[in-house]
């Protein structure tokens, strides 16, 4: 027997409370869908608002740093804190110097990075809030990505600066330095066997590196063909599930490529020709790895087959500021977006699982 939540789903034998959430593991996924109404909103205080966000690898948590410095952790199905975790009732944040620009969570779910707007980078331990590591000079700018690596014994890192780095979450060192990218680091993954560090740039690439020589394998331009004199930024590169030599690259324009971990361009995700006046801000993959869902500059969410590359007929208008970032639940059909208008809308797919 399944409990059901309007297509979120909770395992047999847990008791589940939609606006408490108090159990909230373990979580089964349903079919990938694309999220069509709205869950919850988490809400900032006036002169603050979030500046990145991020799930929790397992699916029970999602953080949000703030441009005051402060990284929060939220039940993503009421908007509200987690109630679990003590320290944050207490007053007692998680918090940087400067605005906090970009989160990533451990695999193992037990710690979250955060990079800030001062180059800095800490680790932080979920269940306490104290501080794990601290990496005091990881960038000379703003720190625009982290990311843990799959066994959690490694972050990588980019910046404005344009370069990315590894660092060693044990020794507290940096171990690997990859300079090539003539402009801002805009994400940046491991491959799933850690052989490869994929990076996006706002100089219009994708760059496809060895992690352990650090040395650039593929340098992949994906808007020039489409847009003439014009590069657009490359906003994301994202692993595509059950498929780890499958990356999906976002662009800010109207098509969404999937490149090979050999940098061939296999397919060009694009909206109807009637929609090409929009581009397209932040994207994610569905939990199964079934659809790229991408928010537009009109914050409309769309859906692409990765299998045909169609766009799907179902559109939502889900903000009406414009998005500038968003984050997809590992296993459920949830998503979440920040603008600057101090909300953070989280929606879900909520037919039948």
């Amino acid at each position: 027997w399944q409990q059901q939540n309007e297509g979120l789903v909770v395992a047999e034998g847990m008791p589940f409370d939609l606006f408490y959430g108090k159990t909230m593991q373990p979580l089964r996924p349903a079919e990938d869908r694309v999220p069509d109404r709205h869950l919850a909103t988490v809400k900032f205080p006036k002169k603050q608002h979030p500046n990145s966000l991020a799930f929790s690898t397992k699916g029970e948590y999602l953080a949000t740093g703030s441009a005051d410095g402060f990284v929060e952790i939220w039940n993503f199905m009421t908007g509200k804190l987690a109630a679990d975790l003590r320290y944050q009732s207490q007053g007692s944040l998680m918090m940087m110097e400067e605005a906090v620009t970009s989160l990533s969570f451990s695999h193992s779910g037990g710690l979250v990075c955060s990079g800030a707007k001062d180059g800095k980078i800490r680790v932080w331990k979920i269940k306490s809030g104290s501080c794990y590591k601290r990496f005091l000079a990881a960038h000379s700018k703003e720190v625009s990505c982290v990311c843990f690596s799959h066994d959690d014994t490694q972050i990588l890192s980019g910046g404005y600066d344009n370069i990315l780095r590894i660092h060693g979450l044990k020794s507290g060192n940096m171990l690997k330095e990859f300079r090539g990218h003539s402009a801002a680091i805009t994400s940046a993954v491991f491959s799933q066997d850690m052989s490869l560090v994929l990076s996006t740039s706002e100089d219009g690439t994708l760059r496809i590196w060895d992690a352990s020589s650090a040395a650039c394998l593929h340098t992949v331009t994906p808007g020039a063909d489409k847009n003439g004199l014009s590069i657009p930024t490359v906003s994301s590169v994202m692993p595509v599930p059950g498929s780890p030599e499958t990356f999906v690259v976002c662009t800010k324009s109207p098509s969404i490529y999937i490149v090979s971990s050999s940098g061939i361009v296999e397919k060009t995700l694009a909206l109807k020709e009637e929609l090409q006046n929009k581009e397209f801000l932040a994207a994610v993959v569905s939990p199964q790895g079934k659809y790229v869902l991408a928010v537009s500059d009109k914050s409309v969410l769309h859906g692409f087959s990765i299998e045909t590359g169609q766009a799907l007929d179902e559109c939502h208008k889900v903000a009406d500021s414009e998005i500038v970032g968003m984050a997809g639940h590992p296993s459920l059909n949830v998503v979440a977006f920040f603008s600057n208008d101090r909300r953070v809308p989280i929606w879900a797919s909520l037919a039948s699982a």
